[in-house]
């Protein structure tokens, strides 16, 4: 029996890696890409899975990724790779629009594009990681949650036009997740312990999640055949307070 298979962009580390895994674990043919050569072929190594250099910011390579799957198909598209950086809006220059929108937007939406033909052959279905930040907002990201909210909003026009073709698409929305990320906010230890305090006084389960945590969820919508156009919340129960 043909295995299943199962790209994750921006799978060497986080919840990209342990989504991976745990797809592999399920016995998915999995391959995962990212623009940092030495980073994903190491993970690649260590989950014993495909690895694919590919920066979601140049379509071109972006094509170049969707060619690979052309002939066999794509069983599911994980849209996972992402820039996080958090900036006072009075600090954002051109090239920070730029960055965010083309990487965070832009590159997967071209991937799906680019993507169609493998997906439609398996009758597949797209999962695009988006944040809680759109519903619940936090200051110095204004940029990343705007790209966020865009990845919600194409998701769900997309899944009414793909349906016909059996393509589902759905979004999972992560809360406050442990992740390398933490260490992109240029703050001291003590100064980062102090900010994951106040955020988890606010998480009704009051903890951070695990990467594993979320990517339990990936697979469990990649799996959830009657599932499309549908934001599922991963965030400890912030959304119900």
């Amino acid at each position: 029996m043909t295995k299943k298979t199962v790209l994750v962009t921006g799978g060497n580390s986080g919840i990209g890696f342990a989504t991976a895994r745990l797809f592999h674990e399920r016995g998915y043919n999995v391959t995962i890409s990212g623009r940092d050569r030495e980073r994903i072929e190491q993970a690649a190594g260590a989950l014993s899975v495909n690895p694919f250099i590919a920066d979601m910011g140049s379509p071109e390579d972006l094509k170049n990724l969707a060619s690979s799957f052309r002939e066999t198909g794509l069983d599911v598209l994980v849209n996972n790779a992402a820039i996080a950086q958090f900036i006072p809006l009075a600090a954002c220059t051109p090239q920070d629009y730029d960055s965010f929108f083309n990487i965070n937007l832009r590159g997967p939406l071209l991937l799906i594009q680019e993507m169609l033909p493998a997906l439609e052959k398996k009758r597949g279905c797209i999962i695009n990681v988006s944040s809680i930040i759109v519903n619940n907002g936090l200051p110095n990201a204004a940029l990343y949650a705007a790209s966020k909210g865009g990845v919600d909003a194409f998701s769900k026009s997309l899944a009414l036009e793909l349906a016909p073709k059996g393509i589902r698409v759905n979004v999972v929305a992560p809360g406050a997740t442990e992740t390398p990320i933490l260490d992109k906010l240029g703050l001291t230890a003590d100064q980062l312990a102090a900010v994951k305090r106040q955020q988890e006084a606010m998480i009704p389960l009051q903890r951070f999640a695990r990467p594993e945590e979320i990517a339990q969820v990936i697979v469990a919508q990649a799996e959830a055949s009657y599932v499309t156009g549908a934001v599922w919340n991963v965030d400890g129960g912030v959304n119900a307070t």
